[in-house]
Parts: structure tokens; C-alpha cells; sequence
């Protein structure tokens, strides 16, 4: 019998019987079952791969349904005669060449696809962007950047030209422990790791602490970076739901008393998505919990630079007596995403463990762009560039959140946010975001939906929307057309 490679994935949404027939077709398109091949026959290939045959029975019916397999009674199923799926190969690699059939070979603990909805093209961006993960490109601090590279060309490159550190520069390091004394978090040097984006912090957490099947309590909505990577080393994630004063501790104790959870993500300054701020109560609460249960939380710190008024609450971390909480912070929101610069602050077995595992990746991340921020950071010029756009984003916040009573549908709800650079909103009962989403695409109006940050039951009527990369007179006409559209998102039947 053909020797087939094939596994299961039970995480995976769509059923056994659909990954057996998208394996199957990947042979037939790589040549590896060449027209006129016989399958095997159903019971012995639900046998040898531990199946039931009637899975086997539904993965061969769907080949069928497609042409690419015929059965004949009595004699077996075949591969198709027509050629389409082999014209597809030899048409790649030239005539008789059999393609590797990838689908067989991927770990079974592999990353789980990205949650994020596909992005309009860059070759036609929308007229009004409102998708989150954006700055605004035209208060970029081009002259201190020029700046600080300078500095790092002429004064560390020759430290810095033959070194591989995985925790990351020194001298950034040293700027990133004094600059977290703002958060109220006392820390050394050699307690922080630079990672490439708080992305590969969560991941890098998620490599040394989660073995298949732990738990880890994730907020509820919540950022899905994190649930994609946690989940990716094939940890069981649980929702914690979410208020209006943050995560709701008295549902984490319930979860708690019931299971081991190895660690609790949350992002207490800036709830994302809904931007709310943990209440001092809850911080508490929480740290207690985790020290009853013995397990690890995970602060996710991104956006408190870009507190809307007021200092930022103190860092969870700050009042943490035994070092069960790991803190990671960015430089993505203060400057520009693709700047893929991240620090990671624990305790020092933490840390060792995580330098060791990033050795192991990469030796370590590009230093002089780690040298550059760290002149940055000591001449003062990312404070100036944060007072800055601190004051640019104050007044698209507002004129945002005008639109939004001006414009949307009556009883919608957006939620002032404690910092960063988007407004979490909510439609009223009976309309849909995500079809007001494909409407507004076609008007030239990106955003995002909340589908992906919820977990289990998602609430249809949620949406983001950054006003970050958008003048207030932009904001203003885009929410508008949008207010326009909206009557034709209504949910079927749905009365708004």
C-alpha cells in the first residue's frame, strides 16, 4: 500500500475527513498519485492510519465531488483521468517531476494561521485607513533617527561589528531599566532581554513555559498575538471575560479553583482591544491570585506611552514581590512597527532561560539598531517624540470619537480609550460589522472587526478603529461615509 505520511490535526477547525481529502489532493497535485493510480482501499487505509473508515469513505467522496478521484464498483477508487491537479506540477517543475507533498511533513505542533482579516493591496491603499497597527508617519522623529544611527555608526559599531548577544545590547538595556523607573518599576540591566517586537517576546514565553495541553488564561476579548502563540506550542487557551474596569478577577478565581493554569496574559494598562485600564482593586487581586496558584502572568505593557491623560497607572510588575510576573514592553507603538524592537523584563531564571532559547532562533537581534534606540533613549529624544504625537493623537482621538456620536448608527458605543492610538466600538443590536466591513472596503474604508479578538463566542457587532494615521478632517468625512453604509450592515432579520 502507498505509504502515506498523514496526521491528524485535532486543533483545527475543520473536520479530519477535509485534512485527509487536502492531503490527498496535494499527492495527486504533486504527481505523487499519478492519473489512473489506485487509492487504497478505505479500510486499510483507515487502519494504518487510525482512522474510521467512514472518514476515509467522506475524504474519497470529496475528491470525487471534485473530479479528482473516480470510484468503480467492485474494483476501487482511482486517481481522475482528466489531469488537471498533474498539469499543475508538471507545469512547475517540468515533464515526469514528482514535487515533495509539504503537507505530510509540518510538525504536528505547528503555528495556527493567522487570525488577522486579509488587508486591502498596498498597490491600492484605502482612501480612509482606520486599520490598527499604524502611526502616524508624518511625526516620525526623522532628524533624531538620523541622529542616533549616526552616533551608533561612529561610536559603537566597532564594539558592536564582531558581538552576538541574545539578551541584547548593553547600553540599551541599562536606558530601558532607568526609563521603566516612570512605571514604577525598579530593575537592572541584566533583568531585561531585547526581543525583536513584543510578538517574539510572547512567542519566546510561550517556547520556554507552555508544553502541550497547559493551560493559560487569555482576557476575553483580547489580543489574538498572544492566543496565536500560545496556542502554537499547543497550550489549551481559556477566556477570562472583560468589563468595563478590566479583567474580571472574581472569574479568574473560578477558573482558578478549578484547573491549573500555568500562566494569565493580560494587558492592564491598555486593555486591548477595548482600551479600558485595570482597576487598582483587580491589580491586586490578581497578583494575589497568582501567588495562591503558583502561576506566571504575563504583562503585556504595549501602549502605556500613549496614555490619553494623566501618567500611566504603575506597571503590575512594580508591585510584584516574588517575580512571578514577566513584563514586556515596545517601541512599536512609540515609534513605528517596523522598527521590531521589544524587551522582555523577569526574573534572572527567566531570563537565562529565554536568552538561551533565542541563541538557539537567531544569536540575537540587530545591535545597532538596539545601539541607535539606546541614544535615543539617553538623549532624550523619544520623551520629545512621545510628548509630541501625544498631542497630535489627543486631537484625532477627539474628533474620532465626536464622529462617532455624529455619524454612527443611534446607540452605538465607543469606548474612551486609557492610551494608545484606537477606540473599540460597538454596534447596536441588530447590525454587523463584519458586513459593514466588505461594504466600506469597496468605499475605499479599511478597519478592522473584533472578530478576531474574541476566543469562543464573538460579538458580532464589535469593530476597532485607529485614528492614528488619519488628520481629524479625514476622520471626520471617513466616519461619516461610513455612518452612511451602515444601514446596509444590519444582521438578516436584525432591527437596529
Amino acid at each position: 500500500m502507498l505509504e502515506l505520511a498523514f496526521r491528524p490535526d485535532r486543533r483545527r477547525p475543520d473536520p479530519v475527513y477535509r485534512q485527509l481529502a487536502e492531503y490527498l489532493r496535494e499527492l495527486v497535485a504533486a504527481g505523487r498519485l499519478g492519473e489512473g493510480q489506485k487509492l487504497p482501499a478505505t479500510r486499510e487505509l483507515a487502519a494504518a492510519l487510525g482512522l474510521s473508515r467512514n472518514t476515509v469513505n467522506q475524504a474519497y467522496d470529496a475528491l470525487a465531488a471534485e473530479r479528482l478521484v473516480t470510484a468503480h464498483v467492485g474494483q476501487g477508487t482511482f486517481v481522475s483521468a482528466s489531469g488537471r491537479a498533474r498539469s499543475r506540477a508538471s507545469a512547475a517543475d517540468g515533464p515526469g517531476a514528482q514535487r515533495l507533498a509539504w503537507a505530510g511533513l509540518f510538525a504536528a505542533r505547528g503555528p495556527v494561521p493567522p487570525l488577522r482579516a486579509p488587508q486591502p493591496s498596498a498597490a491600492e491603499p484605502p482612501a480612509f485607513d482606520f486599520r490598527a497597527g499604524r502611526v502616524d508617519v508624518a511625526s516620525l522623529p526623522r532628524v533624531e533617527l538620523k541622529r542616533a544611527f549616526a552616533a551608533a555608526i561612529d561610536g559603537a559599531l566597532p564594539q558592536l561589528a564582531n558581538r552576538l548577544d541574545p539578551q541584547g545590547w548593553p547600553p540599551l538595556r541599562e536606558e530601558i531599566a532607568r526609563g521603566l523607573v516612570s512605571r514604577g518599576l525598579a530593575c537592572r540591566a541584566e533583568d531585561v532581554l531585547i526581543v525583536q517586537g513584543a510578538q517574539e517576546g510572547l512567542d519566546l514565553l510561550a517556547r520556554i513555559l507552555l508544553d502541550p495541553g497547559d493551560a493559560a488564561a487569555v482576557e476575553e476579548p483580547g489580543w489574538f498575538g498572544a492566543r496565536i502563540a500560545f496556542a502554537a506550542r499547543g497550550a489549551h487557551l481559556v477566556p477570562v471575560p472583560v468589563d468595563g474596569r478590566g479583567l474580571r478577577t472574581e472569574a479568574l478565581a473560578r477558573l482558578l479553583r478549578g484547573r491549573r493554569v500555568k500562566l494569565v496574559y493580560t494587558t492592564p494598562a491598555v486593555q486591548s482591544p477595548t482600551g479600558v485600564c485595570l482597576a487598582d482593586e483587580r491589580r491586586a487581586e490578581l497578583l494575589a491570585l497568582a501567588e495562591e496558584h503558583q502561576c506566571a502572568v504575563v504583562e503585556d505593557d504595549y501602549d502605556s506611552e500613549l496614555r490619553v491623560a494623566g501618567p500611566a497607572a504603575p506597571a503590575l510588575a512594580c508591585a510584584d514581590a516574588g517575580g512571578r510576573v514577566l513584563y514586556l514592553g515596545t517601541f512599536s507603538k512609540a515609534l513605528f512597527p517596523a522598527l521590531r524592537v521589544g524587551y522582555l523584563v523577569a526574573a534572572p531564571p527567566v531570563v537565562r532561560r529565554a536568552a538561551e532559547a533565542l541563541g538557539a532562533a537567531h544569536f540575537g537581534g540587530n545591535l545597532l539598531t538596539q545601539a541607535a534606540l539606546a541614544e535615543l533613549l539617553r538623549s532624550g529624544g523619544l520623551e520629545r517624540h512621545v510628548r509630541r504625537v501625544r498631542r497630535v493623537y489627543a486631537e484625532r482621538l477627539d474628533a474620532l470619537l465626536a464622529a462617532i456620536a455624529a455619524h454612527l448608527p443611534e446607540g452605538t458605543r465607543a469606548q474612551r480609550p486609557a492610551g494608545g492610538n484606537c477606540v473599540w466600538v460597538e454596534l447596536p443590536a441588530g447590525f454587523d460589522a463584519d458586513a459593514l466591513a466588505r461594504a466600506a472596503r469597496a468605499e475605499g474604508i479599511a478597519f478592522e472587526t473584533g472578530a478576531p479578538f474574541f476566543h469562543e463566542e464573538r460579538d458580532p457587532r464589535a469593530l476597532q478603529l485607529c485614528f492614528a494615521s488619519l488628520e481629524p478632517d479625514a476622520i471626520a468625512e471617513g466616519v461619516a461615509r461610513l455612518g452612511q453604509l451602515a444601514g446596509s450592515s444590519r444582521a438578516p432579520g436584525g432591527r437596529p
